[in-house]
């Protein structure tokens, strides 16, 4: 069995005998995924495509809660000259009462804004700060994770000085574009805190 991308069948071939029967069956094709927001001076196919090379796990994740006819919204904010990220939000399909009802999916950083991405995790306490330091590869990994949900971090401390990473952020808010341009314009509720812990060695 072989597969032709470019046609997007599968041939099945059976020789018997000196006769050869080719099989052609029409595979199913994924459905369109269509992509709204504000991703200026990119598009925002352009800037999604850009984003899935550089963050394969995390927009696959984005893709398997975002299933057309949802609709993939992208929007481009400058925290700053040196900070800016993409926000995703999944739209539904359908507008209710003039307004687009939607869910928040993350963050990632803009291409080219890698380095600045993330929570920054620094101590006062020097030997805290030693510890971050030598567990640099996790607070890395942290900080990036962190950022991505939108969340802060503690730094927890026990009483035998065991130094704990702390990742709070709000899940459960609802979105809602008022305009049609696949930009959030708001929110309903603010959501519940959830968090997540990585532990460190002394």
């Amino acid at each position: 069995m072989q597969r032709f991308n470019g046609s997007k069948r599968l041939s099945l071939s059976l020789i018997t005998g000196g006769i050869s029967l080719i099989l052609s069956l029409p595979t199913l094709a994924e459905p369109e995924r269509k992509i709204i927001g504000n991703c200026e001076p990119e598009s925002c196919e352009t800037l999604w495509k850009i984003l899935q090379s550089n963050f394969s796990e995390k927009t696959q994740s984005y893709q398997k809660d975002c299933l057309p006819p949802q609709l993939l919204g992208l929007s481009v904010n400058s925290n700053s000259d040196q900070e800016k990220v993409v926000y995703l939000s999944c739209w539904e399909a359908k507008v209710e009462n003039g307004e687009r009802p939607g869910l928040p999916l993350g963050i990632l950083p803009l291409p080219g804004y890698e380095q600045q991405f993330g929570v920054k995790i620094s101590s006062d306490d020097p030997k805290i700060q030693a510890i971050l330091n030598r567990n640099s590869e996790k607070v890395e990994r942290m900080s990036f994770e962190c950022g991505t949900y939108g969340g802060d971090i503690n730094i927890l401390v026990s009483e035998d000085e065991k130094v704990t990473l702390q990742c709070y952020f709000q899940v459960g808010a609802n979105l809602f574009d008022s305009n049609g341009d696949g930009v959030p314009d708001g929110m309903y509720g603010k959501g519940i805190g959830v968090d997540f812990t990585e532990d460190l060695k002394k």
